[in-house]
């Protein structure tokens, strides 16, 4: 017990025994009251803690109760940096589904990133987020490192990582280099992965119309799907183009070519789930499954449609096995569920009484969804030069962008997360103790 009493002060143990917080299985001896310190003793020394103190932090029942309470990351990181015993608890399976259960993963920010060549990336924090958090953005690098000097451009991000690349053009080929920035590594040396390159052959009567990046985490690190859709003048349809690129491998490897004659759009985006990439279409939702090679289509629920409009966009479970399909129209937003071979609608949400505040600036006729989260908890609407954040679980509205004054176009915005699961600490011989 000797190495728990330091981390009583910094951790707010103190505050996290209170009746609300202690399950009602567990009966707590009462704390009483600090007193003076006696004679001889100066004011701050050390104390041992009181014996009450030591019977709650040797029950590992209560210990866990109380850790799991801590409410961010960054604390459960700094607990289990007490010894080995509370390492224990604190990267136990159960235990970590259990936190993020209680505490999900938090929005820190977003990127804009522009369309126009060439483009430019602005990293926006959240307001209003707890000290913390907002402690957590304050010390990252949010920044994407440059390679070889040249503009990197973001394409996406995903559990704490931003995705960004740079294009290279040559007679009949254009080259892409993908790159992992993970803002929150405070070593500089660890905060970019720079991965293969990718070549894309060209040729006269053809032009890839649209592309997109899809990043998957597995157990033993990363893989990466490339995809890119191909015109070719005078043929019916198009060329969809996977490519694959697994954790450890040196070069990408062209895992699939399919032709379809449903032309996918720039925007809504495509998602990554199961193993299957889902686009939109005017028409359908084209599925590719990655693992059978197999190109089918999905009707979108009655009388829901994809266009140019952005008002229609697809998304996922937080744990990659659930599609939804988010559609804003006339300041409601549906969210439907993708349940076998059938829709379920499980949300609607009336905007008008939260757009309240903004109905005299800006036009609502032309209100479109921009991005969504993995959680079905965000989404980030654009409502004339604003961009609105949607807060699903809370039903809450709030701007939190507005374009000035040369800015004729937003871009794309991509959320940025609070990384899970966290990074435990390896501890010290010195803290094997408990």
């Amino acid at each position: 017990m000797g190495l728990d009493r330091h981390i009583w002060t910094w951790m707010g143990l103190d505050l996290l025994f209170t009746p609300k917080l202690i399950p009602k299985t567990k009966s707590i001896p009462f704390l009483p009251k600090p007193q003076p310190p006696p004679p001889g003793r100066m004011q701050g020394e050390a104390r041992l803690p009181p014996a009450c103190v030591s019977k709650v932090l040797d029950d590992d029942d209560l210990l866990a109760e109380i850790i799991v309470r801590v409410g961010f990351p960054t604390s459960l990181v700094r607990a289990a940096a007490v010894c080995r015993r509370w390492l224990s608890h604190a990267s136990d399976g159960a235990f970590l589904r259990r936190f993020r259960e209680l505490h999900p993963p938090r929005l820190l920010g977003f990127y804009i990133a522009e369309r126009e060549y060439p483009a430019s990336t602005r990293f926006f924090p959240m307001l209003h987020l707890p000290p913390e958090l907002a402690a957590v953005v304050h010390r990252a690098s949010f920044r994407p490192d440059a390679y070889e000097g040249a503009h990197a451009h973001v394409v996406g991000c995903s559990n704490g990582s931003v995705f960004t690349h740079r294009a290279s053009f040559y007679v009949d080929t254009f080259k892409l280099v993908f790159a992992r920035h993970r803002p929150l590594c405070y070593e500089r040396g660890m905060r970019m992965t720079i991965l293969p390159g990718l070549k894309l052959r060209t040729s006269p009567g053809s032009m890839y119309s649209w592309a997109q990046l899809f990043s998957k985490q597995e157990e033993d690190g990363w893989s990466y799907f490339y995809l890119a859709v191909k015109d070719i003048m005078g043929a019916p349809g198009v060329l969809l183009y996977v490519y694959m690129l697994q954790n450890g491998d040196d070069v990408w490897c062209l895992h699939l070519t399919l032709a379809s004659d449903l032309y996918p759009y720039q925007s809504p985006k495509g998602v990554l789930l199961d193993n299957k990439i889902y686009l939109a279409t005017d028409d359908a939702i084209i599925v590719l499954d990655l693992t059978s090679s197999i190109l089918s289509t999905i009707q979108p629920p009655h009388g829901v449609s994809f266009d140019v409009s952005g008002t229609t966009i697809l998304s996922r479970a937080d744990d990659g096995s659930v599609l939804y399909l988010i559609h804003i129209k006339e300041l409601q937003l549906q969210i439907w569920l993708h349940n076998g071979d059938n829709w379920l609608l499980v949300d609607t949400i009336c905007l008008s009484e939260m757009c309240a505040n903004f109905l005299e600036d800006e036009p609502t006729a032309d209100i479109q969804i921009n991005h969504v989260g993995d959680y079905n908890e965000f989404v980030f609407l654009e409502m004339g030069r604003c961009v609105l954040y949607l807060d699903v679980k809370h039903r809450t509205l709030r701007k939190v962008y507005k374009m000035t004054a040369d800015e004729y176009y937003l871009g794309d915005i991509y959320p940025f997360m609070m990384s899970w699961p966290p990074i435990f600490p390896t501890l010290s011989p010195a803290r094997d103790a408990t």
